[in-house]
């Protein structure tokens, strides 16, 4: 009887606890007889479970909540500062209307620049101290605001910068070393919604404390900071708790072993590559947008008289809104994860675009122009509305939610793992914050309706930009689907014809 022994490269058939699955190198097609073996020839593990949580779902669990509670502070504390500095006025510290926009510009300056350097230490120390060690810097920060000084302020900015980079640029590290094709989308879900859910908390808080609050006083600012200090502790403890090693083991092929020179080459040689400069624009966009709802219209409405007695407790609560549309669009986009990666993620982030477009354009009718510059009784176009307020809150948070799962999505899955992911995560935050950062230099100069335009002007590149990334990988899968098809027929040929 003959036969005959046929070597194949390995081909993806599946996966199976979170791991690939590749046909053997060499397959006997007489006995037909497959063996599953991971990409690198080896068999996969099965994954550790904690009760019914499996490790990698657990870490997905505990990056979300030290999120939630770490991040957590600072967003409450950007979202609220120039309202708040602008109330202090004693012989240390004299605030202004717009000393909040300074301080925050320089901070995303400085995580744009830390994002540089952020692949590099995590390299020399590893990615579970560079996360706890940013939770460290991003609580020195929030603790600078109980006694207000210029130069603290400032200091604690800087610190915040590096705290925030090291933090973001892990985060990328640990999803997807958490993650495969089929968990990607669910997990960037949950730990969105987990994340996200500090900023209804947080933001609730402030508005309880500031009901019918006129001028802030010293109590109660240092009430406030003393429970997002707290916050930021825990936050700092629980990514301590991570399933991961404090060090990792070199590998000759490990990305994290590599130092910080082969890191600093992997952002340069990805900087230039066809797919991250049609995701360039994407990025400055997203950094636009968040440094627009993270202070600005919070900002806006605060600084709106024509809100009545309530104005200053509405900054609080426009938190709460932009926190409940980032909770709604995570969810909804976790569960249509799936649908999303078959149809298109750029359906994902077409909705985006047109829910911001639609809330700029209502912010447009009822926020007064210069209520970004300093306290207003002008009139827009209609007469503010709280209610309105809150929707427009609600929609800009709910778009960023489509923005960033599609854009994390579609990183996880150009960029699956090694050193290409944490350079990709590096430029995507690096381009976001120095964006953010821009954001804040020219809202102490610009008026309301020309931040609008800006930002309508760079929504539009930057969904152009993404949806052609999204059809060149749909073709390329496309293509790799159809040779892969066309081989496996081959092998059913030869089969038959040595039977």
């Amino acid at each position: 009887m003959a036969f005959r022994i046929e070597k194949l490269e390995p081909l993806p058939i599946g996966t199976a606890n979170g791991h690939e699955l590749h046909e053997v190198k060499f397959c006997d097609l007489i006995g037909h007889n497959i063996v599953l073996t991971g990409a690198n020839g080896d068999l996969p593990k099965k994954s550790k479970t904690y009760g019914c949580i499996s490790k990698e779902f657990l870490n997905i669990l505990l990056l979300g909540f030290g999120f939630m509670f770490s991040m957590g502070s600072y967003t409450t504390c950007a979202m609220s500062q120039t309202v708040v500095l602008n109330t202090v006025k004693d012989e240390y510290f004299q605030g202004t209307e717009t000393i909040g926009y300074s301080v925050l510009c320089v901070v995303y300056a400085s995580v744009a620049a830390g994002f540089l350097i952020a692949p590099s230490i995590s390299a020399i120390i590893g990615p579970k101290p560079a996360m706890v060690l940013g939770a460290g810097c991003l609580l020195l920060y929030v603790v600078t605001f109980l006694r207000p000084l210029v130069v603290t302020l400032y200091i604690g900015a800087l610190f915040q910068g590096l705290g925030q980079a090291l933090i973001w640029t892990v985060y990328g590290h640990f999803l997807t070393e958490n993650s495969n094709k089929d968990t990607l989308g669910r997990n960037t879900g949950v730990f969105w919604c987990l994340f996200q859910s500090c900023l209804v908390v947080g933001n609730l808080f402030y508005f309880v404390m500031m009901q019918g609050v006129t001028v802030i006083t010293e109590k109660q600012r240092t009430i406030l900071f003393v429970v997002l200090i707290g916050s930021a502790v825990v936050g700092a403890s629980i990514l301590a708790l991570m399933r991961h090693p404090w060090r990792i083991k070199q590998k000759p092929n490990d990305a994290l072993s590599h130092g910080p020179v082969t890191a600093i080459v992997g952002l340069c040689r990805l900087a230039v590559s066809k797919n991250m400069l049609l995701l360039f624009p994407t990025f400055v966009y997203v950094g636009l947008e968040l440094g627009f709802f993270i202070n600005v219209y919070s900002t806006c409405v605060g600084y709106t008289t024509r809100f009545g007695l309530i104005r200053e407790s509405l900054v609080g609560l426009t938190g709460v809104f932009i926190g409940v549309g980032q909770i709604s669009g995570g969810l909804l986009f976790a569960s249509v994860g799936k649908i999303l990666t078959k149809h298109g993620r750029d359906i994902g982030v077409a909705c985006g675009f047109l829910v911001h477009v639609l809330a700029f354009f209502l912010i447009w009718l009822t926020i007064p122009n210069d209520a970004s510059l300093r306290i207003t009784d002008k009139k827009a176009f209609f007469e503010p509305n709280p209610y309105i307020a809150m929707i427009c809150a609600t929609l800009l948070g709910f778009g960023d939610a489509a923005w960033i799962n599609q854009i994390v999505a579609l990183l996880g899955t150009v960029y699956p793992g090694g050193s290409d992911c944490l350079a990709a995560f590096a430029w995507w935050q690096f381009l976001q914050c120095f964006s953010a950062a821009a954001v804040f230099f020219y809202s102490a100069i610009l008026q309301l309706d020309v931040q609008l335009l800006i930002l309508i002007i760079m929504a539009v590149v930057g969904l152009f930009g993404y949806c052609v990334l999204e059809w060149r990988i749909t073709h390329e899968e496309l293509k790799k689907n159809t040779n892969i098809a066309t081989r496996k027929e081959r092998i059913k040929l030869i089969d038959r014809k040595y039977e």
